[in-house]
């Protein structure tokens, strides 16, 4: 598998600050559907959904762990080219989509206290007890429209949607991305690739994993054909990577295999 990641922009000018329009979204809006229990793991029930790993405390482990991986991964949270271009230090309006447990929101609220962070997600599962002053949480569906105006963010962050959407939900994600994001605001996606380089038990679990995404109606591959929707909705790339995670400690001798790609790609909206 792999991660890619990318940015987008729009050049108009913006009309609000970042703290005036923060203080437009701190209540919650919607609600999400409730949960259900499936071989003894606590799963969503938001029909509209193809979103289908847990939503337990369990998954919320996992999560989080998957956050720092890809952190150090691609060597911090944003890519150098958004630190440059997004006035994260000066005071910046940011939304993570499919925030989950909101662990890159808090990371990243901590990271820049100047600016202010929204996190959505289909299910709550925010965390109550730790939390930065500049965050906030709201449970809302991509796929439903997201409540907030046109141009509103200097920078959303989407990542590993992979499993959440299907294969024909993916150009409304996007456009819908495009939509709240201020002329000039980018767009960081991070999405992984298939497991297909290794030995026999690696290739052998890709392929269970590859077939269960197509049997949903997903993309496997959505990863290497994000740049083409990305652009047909409207941005521009100005930054990709990928980079591989390796199932065990890489050597000269397994460098060819057991390696899951990730692409990251920065886009920004004209």
């Amino acid at each position: 598998m792999g991660a890619k990641f990318s940015t987008s922009s729009k050049k108009r000018q913006a009309r609000q600050s970042s703290s005036q329009r923060q203080n437009q979204f701190q209540t919650n809006s919607g609600s999400s559907d409730g949960s259900v229990m499936r071989f003894g793991r606590k799963f969503h029930d938001v029909s509209s959904s193809a979103y289908w790993f847990p939503n337990d405390d369990e998954e919320i482990d996992r999560l989080v762990g998957q956050h720092f991986a890809l952190k150090t991964l691609f060597r911090g949270n944003v890519v150098e080219k958004c630190r440059e271009s997004v006035p994260l230090e000066q005071g910046a309006l940011v939304l993570d989509v499919g925030c989950g447990p909101g662990t890159w929101l808090m990371d990243m609220a901590t990271e820049y206290p100047c600016s202010n962070f929204i996190g959505v997600d289909m299910c709550d599962i925010f965390p109550t007890n730790i939390r930065p002053s500049n965050v906030s949480f709201q449970v809302a569906n991509v796929l439903e429209r997201l409540p907030f105006p046109d141009n509103t963010f200097d920078f959303v962050n989407m990542r590993l949607f992979i499993i959440a959407l299907r294969k024909e939900q993916w150009p409304t994600v996007i456009k819908e991305l495009y939509r709240v994001l201020k002329p000039g605001g980018y767009l960081q996606s991070v999405e992984c690739g298939m497991l297909e380089r290794g030995n026999d038990f690696i290739v052998w679990a890709g392929q269970v994993f590859k077939d269960t995404i197509f049997s949903r109606g997903q993309e496997p591959h959505v990863a290497s054909q994000l740049p083409t929707l990305q652009q047909n909705a409207g941005f521009i790339i100005e930054h990709y990577e990928t980079k591989d995670i390796y199932l065990g400690k890489p050597s000269e001798d397994t460098i060819d295999g057991r390696a899951q790609p990730y692409f990251c790609s920065l886009l920004f909206q004209m």
